[in-house]
């Protein structure tokens, strides 16, 4: 079966992770690479090997220039939306860096006019692709431990980055939390109803804006979600999933150090602990993205995290943010409606 030709639009640092999943990846073969700095596409040339009438300053460049089967979008979300319209007008499948894109009236926007091509249009939520998660999702599907009851979520680390993600107003929420609310839909398999946020900055904080927050979120059939989350947190560190604790009537899951534990017996009690061994998978992370995009392409099924799949966990965190700013809980039929335009994600998250 022949690979499918990809072009990948943006190659600064994640993008040059991107481009080594790519090389490696035997579904897919690297046809061009676009990015607005030479310095970067030089970078990316001598990663790859291509030559340099493969790369491209500008994407309408590309696009004329090199025949190709999709696009790979790992730029800006403030670009997301017209680079992710050219391709679908040249012709191509759509995949496409977190978040979707820059406001919640762009992401809408995109949607609508995307159904007007006959083209796959995905976001990479990669941690739904790690075996920890995907073990977690089986335990789930075959009622492991009964009816889901709550679930407590919590997420910490120290981290310095330095640059655009300093000035967030509200750094936790905009550019990591989609990560952590994603897997919430994914585990439970079931939308959110609302949601109450509130962030805040201590007083040790290196960043200008609010690296730590927290949020009660409603999902459907009453299940209830306590979200905890912190860049600037003291002592042992999660690991980016987060520990998670997924509480039913017959039992829990335990999501430790990306290790499942599974909890069960005739009252809480009583508990007997079991080790899970964790999903063997082909590909994991960013890699199985890639993988079942390609794969819904062939053979026509919806992608896993399709456009409008992926709208209802950024809608989850244009509310979060909506919610910290206002101080008010914030129903997500109500945010659907208004359509938030206050509601944002700031340049440059990946």
């Amino acid at each position: 079966m022949e690979p499918f030709r990809l072009i990948q639009i943006g190659t600064g640092g994640f993008g040059q992770s991107w481009l080594q999943i790519v090389k490696e990846h035997a579904g897919v073969e690297l046809a061009a690479v676009v990015d607005i700095a030479e310095a970067n596409l030089q970078a990316a040339g001598e990663k790859t090997g291509l030559p340099p009438e493969r790369l491209f300053l500008t994407p309408e460049e590309a696009l004329a220039k090199v025949e190709a089967d999709m696009v790979l979008i790992v730029t800006p979300p403030q670009t997301h939306k017209a680079l992710a319209l050219q391709a679908l007008e040249a012709g191509l499948h759509v995949l496409m860096e977190k978040p979707l894109t820059h406001a919640y009236e762009e992401a809408v926007e995109l949607l609508e006019r995307s159904c007007d091509y006959e083209r796959q249009v995905a976001v990479s939520q990669n941690y739904r692709w790690r075996p920890a998660m995907q073990t977690a999702r089986k335990l789930l599907d075959e009622q492991a431990i009964g009816r889901v009851g709550y679930i407590e979520y919590e997420f910490r680390k120290a981290m310095k980055f330095g640059g655009w993600r300093d000035r967030y107003q509200d750094i936790l929420l905009e550019d990591m939390s989609i990560h952590h609310f994603d897997l919430m839909r994914f585990l439970l398999g079931k939308e959110p109803v609302d949601i109450s946020a509130r962030s805040f900055r201590p007083a040790w904080s290196w960043f200008s804006g609010n690296p730590s927050a927290g949020a009660s979120i409603r999902f459907e059939d009453d299940i209830h979600v306590h979200y905890f989350g912190d860049w600037v947190s003291w002592g042992k560190e999660t690991t980016w999933n987060g520990d998670i604790r997924i509480v039913g009537d017959r039992g829990a899951i335990e999501i430790i150090d990306d290790a499942v534990t599974l909890w069960t017996g005739e009252e809480p009690a009583a508990a007997v602990r079991q080790e899970v061994e964790l999903a063997a998978m082909p590909y994991e992370d960013r890699a199985a993205s890639l993988e079942d995009f390609i794969a819904s392409v062939r053979t026509g099924r919806v992608p896993a995290t399709a456009i409008d799949d992926n709208l209802r966990s950024f809608e989850l965190t244009c509310a979060a943010i909506a919610s910290a700013r206002s101080g008010q809980s914030v129903p997500l039929d109500e945010f659907r409606r208004r359509g938030e335009p206050s509601a944002s994600i700031k340049e440059g998250s990946a």
